[in-house]
């Protein structure tokens, strides 16, 4: 038997997950190996309703084993690793890794020691992170997952903050911003609901119906919308418990949490200087590539939020994992099958729902109507798709 190529993939989240499915669905002759600082796969898509309404979805519904979505392929083909990626060696052809404390949780017996791991194809999927997640800005909620973080207690921190606060303020209408903002204002009891805007309008890069709707949605559920406006400081008070936020327009407002949905911060600490563009995200051609100064590598691929394409969706991910996937398949079978991405050849489309029953979108130039917003995403947060997502199923 001929020796199994050895595909490292960093990151365990939406991405990563696509990539190692469909690799060791397609081929025989590659050994995967997936690096992930948690065992779980977060499914972060559902947090706006999660984080403000936890009765609403059990965690079984967001928090998966990455190890048992993988139980099914034999102990040669597919290694987890729980550690985090420090140092990417091109020459090498190897990645150096933190293991965590208790990184026994893998597919061989016994577990890795290793802190280091060659690889044939790297498959770089790290994705990006949030000033709130890290705690940069306001109040710490987990949009997405942090290194080696027990995330089920950070959910839970972040629950009972959202909860026992009366005033919160949101900075950033987003999508992210919009559909907390109209969690928050179907919470039983007293809640004051501030959201702020950048610009004149909300969710930004929709079309001009999509904001429209959102406005009006939110207006009607008693949130104060403030338009024109940016946050310029936010300063916890230890001794009140509370946060003074000064906006641009000069005023300040005194709340019990101020949430920062703004702003996304590429997870690139480890990825070498060359790869990345001037704001830090992995440059890749069309056939998913990493360019390494402007030279696509035929080792070393990139997929998902980590890379240079701009919108970042959880849409985008299935039809470039199976791109990745499908060209080092290729590589290694020599099929004569090489596959392209084009984000441009991919619809347009937000889907953003306000509250429980309804919400604002748009598919392409189609705009969507607030029950077809629940029915594809308010109702459950998407967290039905969650489980093809952990088992690269989803087209």
């Amino acid at each position: 038997m001929s020796k199994l190529v050895s595909v490292v993939v960093i990151g365990g989240s939406h991405a990563g997950l696509a990539v190692s499915q469909k690799l060791l669905r397609q081929t025989t002759r590659a050994k995967v190996t997936l690096i992930n600082p948690s065992d779980e796969y977060y499914f972060n898509i559902a947090a706006p309703r999660f984080l403000v309404k936890p009765e609403s979805l059990p965690q079984s519904k967001y928090l998966y084993s990455i190890p048992d979505a993988f139980r099914d392929y034999p102990a040669d083909r597919f290694t987890f690793v729980k550690g985090l990626v420090t140092e990417i060696d091109v020459a090498t052809k190897s990645v150096s890794v933190a293991l965590a404390a208790n990184s026994a949780t893998t597919t061989t017996s016994p577990p890795p020691t290793a802190t280091s791991f060659g690889f044939d194809y790297l498959v770089i999927a790290s994705g990006s992170t949030t000033p709130a997640t890290l705690g940069q800005s306001g109040v710490r909620l987990p949009f997405k997952a942090t290194a080696f973080e027990d995330t089920r207690k950070a959910i839970h921190e972040a629950q009972e903050k959202l909860r026992t606060a009366k005033r919160i303020l949101i900075g950033g209408a987003g999508a992210l911003g919009v559909e907390l903002a109209g969690e928050l204002a179907e919470v039983a009891g007293p809640k004051k609901i501030t959201l702020v805007s950048r610009s004149s309008e909300l969710l930004a890069g929709a079309t001009a119906p999509v904001q429209r709707t959102a406005s009006l949605l939110l207006r009607q559920r008693n949130v104060h919308v403030l338009t024109g406006a940016t946050v310029v400081a936010a300063v916890h008070e230890a001794h009140s418990q509370t946060w003074k936020v000064e906006l641009s327009t000069g005023r300040t407002y005194t709340v019990d949490a101020y949430v920062a949905t703004t702003g996304t911060i590429p997870n690139n600490a480890f990825i070498p200087k060359s790869f990345l563009n001037a704001q830090g995200w992995v440059n890749v051609d069309n056939q998913l590539r990493v360019l390494e100064d402007g030279v696509s590598r035929s080792d070393t691929y990139a997929l998902g939020d980590i890379t240079c394409h701009p919108y970042r969706l959880l849409s985008r991910v299935p039809l470039q994992g199976e791109t990745v996937a499908a060209n080092i398949v290729e590589a290694i079978e020599k099929r004569g099958q090489v596959r392209t991405y084009l984000a441009e050849a991919q619809k347009k489309m937000m889907v953003v729902p306000v509250g429980q029953s309804t919400g604002a979108g748009h598919v392409g130039g189609w705009t969507l109507f607030g029950c077809l917003v629940w029915y594809f995403k308010g109702r459950d947060f998407l967290t039905y798709k969650a489980p093809r997502f952990l088992r690269g199923e989803e087209h």
